[in-house]
C-alpha cells in the first residue's frame, strides 16, 4: 500500500517542476523583452514640427496626422525599430508641406513586426484622397512590404528608406522606390540588392550621397551607422521630394 500510493505522489512533483520550469522560462523571456523594448531611440529637436501652422495642420491622436490644406496624395508611414514615432515629424511635416497628407504610425513596442496590419483600411476612412502610398524606414520599410504581400489594400505604391522587400511585390503593379544614404552602415547591402528582385521592374532607386542609416529621422546616432556628410535637414528634404516625384506630385 504504501509503495503504490508514493508512486503518483512521485509522477505529481514531476509535473509541478515542469509547470514551474516552464513558467520561470516564459517570465524570463518576458522580462528579458520587455526590458529590450524599453530601451530605445528618443525624438530629440522635433517639437516644432508637431506644431501646427499656415500650411499644415496636425493631429495627434494615437498616430500623428499631418494635413496639407488641399491634399494631393496620402501616405502612410512606419517607424524604424526601437524609434520613437515622433522623430520622423520633420520628414512627414515636409512632405505634407508638398501636399501629401500624412500619418505616422505608432508601433507597439516601437517594433513594427507588432504593428503589420496598422496600415489596413486607411485608405478606405480617406476616400477624399485617391491615391494612397506606404512606406517605412529599415524594419518599418520591410513590414509595410510584407503588409502589402497580402495585397494592395488600396494602396498604390510603397516607399522603402533604408529598407528591402523580402515579400515579392514584383508583380503586384505597385508604383515603388528604394532610398539609402552612400554612408549607411546599418543597411546590409547584400540582403538589399539580392532582394531587389522583389520590386517591380519600374523601382526608382536613388542614392543619397552623404546620407547614413539615421539622417531620415532626429534620433541619432544609431549604433553601427556611417558618418554622414550631409545634415539630417538635407537627407530629409531630400528624401520628401523623391517621395513626391515617386507620387507623381
Amino acid at each position: 500500500m504504501t509503495t503504490s500510493s508514493a508512486k503518483p505522489k512521485k509522477k505529481h512533483k514531476v509535473w509541478q517542476i515542469i509547470l514551474v520550469s516552464v513558467s520561470a522560462f516564459f517570465v524570463v523571456v518576458a522580462s528579458s523583452f520587455l526590458i529590450y523594448a524599453a530601451f530605445y531611440y528618443h525624438a530629440s529637436d522635433v517639437s516644432s514640427s508637431l506644431k501646427s501652422d499656415d500650411q499644415v495642420t496636425v493631429k495627434q491622436e494615437g498616430n500623428i496626422s499631418f494635413i496639407p490644406e488641399n491634399p494631393k496624395a496620402g501616405f502612410v508611414f512606419y517607424p524604424g525599430a526601437k524609434v520613437e514615432e515622433k522623430a520622423y515629424a520633420p520628414l512627414c511635416h515636409s512632405l505634407a508641406e508638398k501636399g501629401v497628407y500624412t500619418i505616422l504610425i505608432k508601433m507597439p513596442f516601437h517594433l513594427a513586426f507588432f504593428g503589420i496590419h496598422k496600415a489596413q483600411g486607411i485608405p478606405e476612412d480617406h476616400k477624399e484622397i485617391t491615391s494612397w502610398y506606404l512606406g517605412g524606414h529599415s524594419l518599418g520599410g520591410a513590414m509595410a512590404a510584407s503588409f502589402l504581400g497580402k495585397g494592395n489594400q488600396g494602396y498604390a505604391g510603397l516607399a522603402l528608406l533604408g529598407s528591402y522587400s523580402t515579400a515579392d511585390l514584383s508583380k503586384s503593379g505597385l508604383k515603388t522606390t528604394t532610398l539609402y544614404g552612400s554612408e549607411d552602415k546599418v543597411l546590409n547591402q547584400t540582403s538589399y540588392a539580392n532582394n531587389l528582385k522583389n520590386l517591380p521592374s519600374a523601382n526608382i532607386e536613388t542614392v543619397i550621397e552623404g546620407g547614413n542609416h539615421s539622417g531620415y529621422a532626429y534620433y541619432g546616432p544609431q549604433k553601427g551607422d556611417g558618418t554622414a556628410t550631409i545634415s539630417k535637414d538635407e537627407q530629409i528634404s531630400f528624401t520628401s521630394t523623391a517621395l513626391v516625384t515617386c507620387m507623381g506630385i
